[in-house]
């Protein structure tokens, strides 16, 4: 999932893993999306939660998050996850447990999409700080990549489409597991690769649900 055994031997040495230089990871195989507006206790105001499922046969929940309610208008409006994304992300270890993040790989179209869709008759400098969010102004995922194996070079120009140009990503929800619920304390890259395969097969459960199932567990 994160990586085969040649990826895995040749990254014994890496660590210790913190939130300023994590564990990333990428998921082999693009996965179609379906969001949809959920409920959840705790949004700021003017905030509208996403849940985002893995869609197929068997749907998996997979994150939660929320956004400015424009912005999720924009996913929307743009069909941003009309088709299979790339899902990347960075873990770290935290009080003894793992915490991190998913993000999805959008291209460079479908960001200016929603951008667009933001707020099309807008100054740039006039749009309100939200917007941020759909805006171009980041680094593209390939750009970070070189940046961090410039020993890597892709020769491939010629081909045209979205695979070819740069992606952006933009946070889908955070991954979390308590240090109780680790199943390999001495080993943080098998710890992630668990993780990661237990959220994309559905065996994830929800961080407040989860630590009152620790709490029971112990009585």
């Amino acid at each position: 999932m994160i990586g085969d055994d040649e990826s895995t031997k040749a990254s014994e040495a890496r660590g210790p893993f913190t939130r300023e230089s994590p564990l990333t990871f990428i998921v082999p195989e693009p996965i179609l999306l379906r969001i949809e507006r959920v409920d959840r206790p705790g949004a700021a105001q003017g905030d509208q939660p996403v849940a985002f499922t893995r869609a197929g046969p068997k749907s998996v929940l997979l994150a939660v998050n929320a956004y400015p309610a424009q912005l999720v208008n924009a996913f929307f409006a743009s069909d941003a996850f009309g088709e299979p994304v790339i899902v990347v992300g960075a873990a770290w270890e935290e009080e003894g447990g793992v915490r991190g993040e998913l993000s999805a790989l959008l291209p460079e179209r479908t960001m200016q999409a929603i951008q667009e869709t933001v707020s099309p008759e807008e100054e740039e400098d006039e749009r309100e700080p939200w917007a941020a969010s759909a805006q171009l102004n980041g680094k593209s995922f390939e750009d970070t990549v070189e940046e961090d194996d410039e020993d890597e070079e892709e020769e491939d120009g010629d081909d045209d489409g979205d695979e070819a140009g740069p992606h952006f990503p933009l946070v889908i929800g955070a991954v979390l597991r308590f240090p109780e619920n680790r199943k390999f304390p001495n080993d943080f890259e098998l710890e992630v690769d668990d993780l990661m395969r237990s959220i994309l097969e559905g065996h994830a459960m929800d961080a407040a649900e989860k630590r009152i199932d620790n709490l029971l567990g112990g009585i």
